[in-house]
């Protein structure tokens, strides 16, 4: 088995490094490289980051991607055969990103989302805000609505602002605005890291690097049981952040990270 890491460093090492521990008791050989690097003679290349699942399939083996959003993830072409490759998705499924927001703001109608294209989970999304009665504000970032625009119309109506993984709208250059600008009106944001937490997002839901380092420990074992990979799917497990300050300052009352987590767990 070969763990491609698109980048040394940060949570793609701390992966590669809780796998390895994960593993350890198994018969299995892991090497570790960079995209670009040879496999050797690998049967299974794990591909951590959409740059090295991209190299990888190009290479035609059984590919098991991990940290790239479903999104991304569904436009790669994939090696031919069943199971030959699958995914651990970096984004949370869609019923617990809403299960944290109303866990945190019961009391919310009008919920904001932007995107540039319809992402994966915005039908189900749609008919979540219907059963619960929800009011969902859309408002799609292109040609036609810059960014700013866009932003400015759906916190308008908004209470709460809604996360999508899009790379194209939150990013290391937009945050800090999208931030601030939500901030002022008074309309908290609910992240997808804990990086988002840090920079002003009222909290966040997400998975560690070891948490997906544990599903992927389990995939390597199906396949070296079947010579398949499960299904792709969202993390299992997950932890929630809570931004304390900012909830103090837009006079928010919420329950610390671990209750929220336990509630999500027990009302998925």
């Amino acid at each position: 088995m070969h763990v491609v890491l698109s980048e040394r460093g940060g949570a793609y090492q701390a992966f590669s490094d809780a796998l390895r521990e994960e593993l350890k008791s198994q018969d299995v050989v892991m090497s570790v490289g960079e995209s670009g690097e040879s496999a050797g003679e690998a049967d299974l290349a794990i591909a951590v980051g959409m740059k090295s699942s991209g190299a990888e399939f190009a290479a035609n083996k059984p590919v098991l991607s991990v940290f790239v959003p479903k999104a991304g993830y569904d436009k790669l072409p994939k090696p031919a055969g069943p199971r030959q490759s699958s995914a651990i998705y970096l984004d949370q499924p869609i019923e617990r990103q809403l299960s944290l927001l109303l866990a945190v703001l019961p009391r919310v109608n009008h919920i904001g989302v932007l995107y540039t294209e319809p992402p994966p989970g915005l039908s189900r999304l749609r008919q979540l805000a219907v059963d619960r009665q929800l009011l969902l504000h859309e408002k799609a970032v292109g040609p036609e609505r810059n960014l700013a625009d866009a932003l400015d119309s759906v916190l308008e109506v908004s209470e709460a602002l809604l996360v999508l993984p899009d790379t194209d709208i939150y990013n290391a250059g937009t945050i800090r605005n999208i931030l601030l600008t939500s901030y002022r009106k008074q309309v908290p944001l609910i992240g997808i890291s804990q990086a988002y937490v840090k920079a002003g997002a009222l909290c966040a839901i997400y998975s560690t690097p070891a948490q997906i380092a544990a599903q992927a420990a389990e995939a390597v074992r199906q396949f070296a049981a079947t010579a398949k990979l499960p299904a792709a799917q969202y993390p299992k497990e997950f932890e929630v952040s809570v931004n304390m300050q900012v909830a103090r300052s837009l006079d928010i009352h919420i329950k610390d990270a671990d209750k929220l987590r336990d509630e999500i767990r027990r009302n998925p």
